[in-house]
Order: C-alpha cells, then structure tokens, then sequence
C-alpha cells in the first residue's frame, strides 16, 4: 500500500474542485434552492480552531443539502469594517488597508486548503466600496424616511479595542476579542426605530420553534414593544450643594399600580447613576459596586438568569401621583437599554420587583385587589399579584378597575 500523502491527494483534488467550479452556482429553475449562510470572518490574522468548527459545521450541511439535490448558495466574505481593525495595524505599524488585505489572503488560503466548499467567486469584504456603498445607500434611505436617528446614550466600551461593544459582544464582563474588562461611556450614537416594526417582528419571532427561549428572550426585549406610559419622577436634593437633577423617566405597562410604587431602581449603566456616585458620601465604593453590576453577563440581565441584586443610592424621588418620596435604588436587572433604563418598583404586583422587595426589606403595599377573590394583605403575600383587578388606596382612583383607572391616569 502507498503512504497516504493528505498534502498532495487533497491538493489534486481541491484544484479539480476549482477548474470545474464544482461549488458555484447559478439559477436552475425545477430544482429546489438552499441558502447556507456562515457568520463572515473578521480578519485578525490567521484561522484558528473556532473558525475551523463553526465553519465545517456549515460545509456539513451544504454538502448534505447538494447530495439531497438541492442547488446550494454557500458564499462567504470578510467582515472587514471597524476600530480593532485599525488598531491592530497601528500596533503592527502598517496601514490598516494593508493589514486587513493581507489577512484576507492568508485566512482565504487557510479556508482553501481546508476544502470548504464555498462559492469563491462570489466572495467580497465589507471594506470594499462596492460593498459599503450599499450599506451607505441603505442607511440614507432610512434617515430620510426618520428611521434613522441620532442620541446620546451609554454603550458598552473596550479601551483596548477603543470601540463601541454589542451586549452580545460582552462575556462575563469582558470584551469577547481581547478580554479586557468593558465599561461603559455616554456616546452620541445612531439608532434606527425598529419599534416601528415591532408588531411583524414579534409576530415573526413566534414562528421560531426551534430557537431556544433565553435567545426568544433577549430579542423580544430588544425588539421592545410595550404598550404603556412614561411617568417622571423628580429627584428630590439631598444637600443643599447637590445640584438639580432632571427627572427620572420610567416606562410603565401598569399605571394602575403607581399608588404601590415604593422604590425607583435604575439600570447601572443610567447616566443619572455616575451623577449619584459622584455626590455620594463614598464616590469610590459606589462606583466599584456599579462596576460589579455592569461586569454581569449581560445575556444572564437580559432573561433575568441572575440574583437580583441592589443598593439604596441614598437619594429619593417624588411619585408625582401620591406625592410622596420613594428611594432611588441601582438594581442589577433593570437594563439601560430596555425602556428608558429605569422603573418604579412595585412590589405587590410585578414578581421580581416582590422578589427584591423581599429581599431588602422594602414595604409590599397592594393597591389592587382581585376582584373575585379575598383582599391581599403585603404582609402575607407569597408572590406578587399582577392580574388586574380593583383600585385601593389609590386616591381618586380607589374603586376603579384598572382598565378603567389606566384611562384614567392617563
């Protein structure tokens, strides 16, 4: 028996590959179609395990899809675009267009020997003009039809990368190419209305039976639909030499619980919460304690996969409805980018908000009681009660049901 030699029996046959464009494609009308798409490739060097797994689980499933009959489309291209990019050629002292180019060829030759069977002709890289052009072309279009816009808000920042960091992008509060630990800063930032679509995106979502719920979870939560009212709640000085505050804003589905409402908890990374640490008795501790929240995985806030932790900031607010103060707390599981990055806290009526409530010692009033059931007592509840039901110590409102005290209030 001859030495099996992988160099050259794999090289023949990835040359015969290419002459007879074995893996491109056109259309043929009359045979099925099948789209396998990978995540593009961020060109940092060379290929290494990670790229090499993920990739020949996609190369699995195009040649199955082949043999079955279908005419598979398995492109592939660089995702080329960005700061690290730029960065990492500063260190290396070459210009990023250079880095990035020769990245690409030695990672596509990487690929190549691999035997992945990718549509080549069809590869591109995200820096290429001819690329971006259309990403240009698309984001105009959105501005002008005010899908587009432009605010300051806190982000998610790796100093070593100098770059801004999807939620996605943090692992266990580090940032997932360099592993520097992320904080955070207040940028002026694009957004696009996304609420806009959210009825077809959520009703979307419900047709995904075989994504798992934690990943269901963060999207709906991104995606953000909620039909409800934003209620501001000043902040009350502590000192004479503490400077005015604007209000805090929270969003809320339940109106007709803010007789109830007996805390404000913000989001750590809420601008208002560097304010507060700056004007605290111990800037240092405060900050340090922000810091622990803000390093939590963020997929773990987001599903709420974490024990809801807090501390009282030692300022108050005013609940405009009762007029009467309510401490401002930071809590772990509020998210800056949910809703406005802050809520009320009512106990009695929303499960994690008893959860925290019991677990602080914050007071549980009930201010709407079933209507067919006996009276809740805060004393006694075991879980909270979000049904809707009938209005009690809630001044004018007492008597009303909460569909009708929500128009009320409103």
């Amino acid at each position: 028996m001859h030495d099996y030699d992988p160099q050259s029996i794999e090289k023949k046959w990835q040359q015969r590959w290419r002459d007879s464009r074995a893996f491109e494609v056109a259309e043929e009308p009359g045979r099925p179609k099948f789209y396998c798409l990978v995540m593009f490739a961020y060109p940092s060097g060379h290929a290494h395990v990670g790229h090499v797994r993920n990739y020949m689980i996609g190369d699995v499933v195009a040649r199955t899809r082949r043999m079955q009959g279908y005419n598979v489309l398995h492109p592939f291209g660089w995702d080329a675009f960005g700061m690290p990019a730029e960065n990492a050629a500063i260190k290396h002292g070459t210009h990023p267009e250079r880095w990035t180019l020769d990245n690409i060829a030695h990672m596509k030759g990487q690929l190549q020997r691999l035997g992945i069977s990718y549509a080549w002709e069809r590869e591109f890289a995200t820096c290429e003009r001819d690329y971006y052009k259309w990403n240009q072309w698309l984001f105009l279009r959105m501005y002008e039809r005010d899908l587009a816009y432009r605010q300051r808000s806190a982000v998610n920042w790796c100093s070593s990368c100098e770059t801004v960091l999807a939620n996605e992008q943090v692992v266990d509060g580090a940032c997932w190419r360099c592993d520097t630990q992320v904080g955070t800063r207040e940028l002026n930032q694009w957004f696009f209305r996304i609420t806009h679509y959210a009825d077809a995106l959520l009703e979307g979502a419900e047709h995904l039976e075989q994504w798992p719920e934690q990943v269901l979870t963060m999207q709906r939560n991104w995606i953000g639909r909620s039909h409800g009212a934003r209620i501001r709640f000043a902040v009350i000085p502590g000192r004479e030499a503490d400077a005015a505050e604007e209000p805090v804003e929270v969003f809320t589905t339940r109106i007709d619980t803010i007789y109830g409402a007996t805390a404000v908890l913000l989001a750590p990374e809420h601008p208002l919460a560097e304010r507060l640490a700056a004007s605290s008795a111990d800037p240092a501790a405060f900050r340090a304690q922000l810091g622990r929240f803000r390093a939590l995985d963020r997929t773990a806030r987001t599903t709420g996969q974490i024990e809801k932790e807090g501390f009282d900031t030692g300022r108050q607010a005013m609940n405009p409805f009762t007029g009467k103060p309510v401490p401002i707390w930071i809590a772990n599981f509020v998210l800056a980018e949910y809703g406005t990055g802050a809520i009320m806290a009512v106990p009695a009526h929303d499960q994690r908000d008893f959860e925290f409530a019991r677990k602080y010692g914050l007071p549980v009033p009930v201010v709407v009681q079933p209507a067919d059931a006996p009276p809740l007592r805060g004393e006694t509840l075991e879980a909270a009660s979000a049904d809707h039901g009938v209005l009690v110590d809630s001044g004018p409102y007492s008597g009303l049901p909460s569909a009708e005290a929500m128009r009320a209030m409103t």
